[in-house]
């Protein structure tokens, strides 16, 4: 750095700032509206536009990490379920299976949810790219999961955790190696977590990933039961407008 010369720090996040909170009012805002407008948003496919535009801004999300060294590639594989949501996107906008669409709600509206109100922006506040990208994204995947539910019509079931938890078990394996062949970090094995998975950093080794994995469970089965009162409750709403 030249001498005489400062750079103003970075703002740092503030959970439930300013910001935060402005984000989250944009993204109920966007639900309401996809709510009441899901019959038009079903005919003009909308899921196909939110899963293309989750590819373009995870694509510059990945492009501008690789040429500002903000991240290594390990640690950009879509290994995430967030990530990982992409795919199961393009797989239900071309086969519109329910076990696919059900892997879809999971991955992309429940791990939208908790990544918006625990949202990991590496600690800058906006404009910096990192939580531009993470709420923005996560944004996308919550109204992903409310269209394939509320417009496409999956409903919730206990048989949808079957195709959700193999499904997320498999990006275990290749989880586990890109921690160990490049040094990534997922499955907070490489790192001790913050929010609500700070009890993780008591456990090490094995026992960090068993538990890493029950707590995933458990998120998947509140989440499901959350998804049942959802359901109703939309349903109970829909009677009563067109009684």
């Amino acid at each position: 750095m030249p001498a005489g010369i400062t750079y103003a720090t970075p703002p740092l996040w503030q959970q439930f700032g300013p910001q935060h909170l402005i984000v989250l009012g944009i993204a109920l805002l966007a639900c309401v509206n996809l709510l009441l407008f899901r019959t038009s948003a079903r005919r003009v496919w909308l899921d196909v536009w939110i899963v293309a535009s989750m590819v373009v801004v995870h694509a510059a999300w990945v492009a501008w990490a690789l040429r500002t060294g903000f991240a290594h590639g390990g640690d950009l594989l879509p290994l995430y379920t967030c990530d990982a949501s992409i795919f199961a996107g393009l797989a239900w906008v071309l086969w519109k299976r329910r076990w696919i669409g059900q892997i879809v709600f999971y991955w992309a509206f429940l791990g939208g949810v908790v990544t918006l109100l625990l949202p990991d922006t590496f600690g800058y506040a906006l404009p910096h790219p990192a939580p531009l990208y993470t709420l923005t994204f996560h944004i996308q995947l919550v109204l992903l999961g409310l269209e394939v539910w509320a417009g496409e019509g999956v409903r919730p079931s206990w048989g949808s955790l079957i195709p959700v938890i193999v499904a997320t078990a498999v990006l275990v394996p290749p989880s586990l190696y890109a921690n160990a062949r490049w040094g990534a970090d997922y499955m907070f094995v490489s790192r001790n977590p913050g929010g609500i998975f700070t009890f993780l950093t008591h456990y090490t080794g094995a026992a960090r990933i068993i538990a890493t994995l029950a707590s995933a469970l458990t998120v998947l089965v509140v989440g499901l039961l959350a998804w049942f009162a959802g359901d109703w409750a939309l349903r109970r709403w829909d009677t009563r407008r067109s009684g």
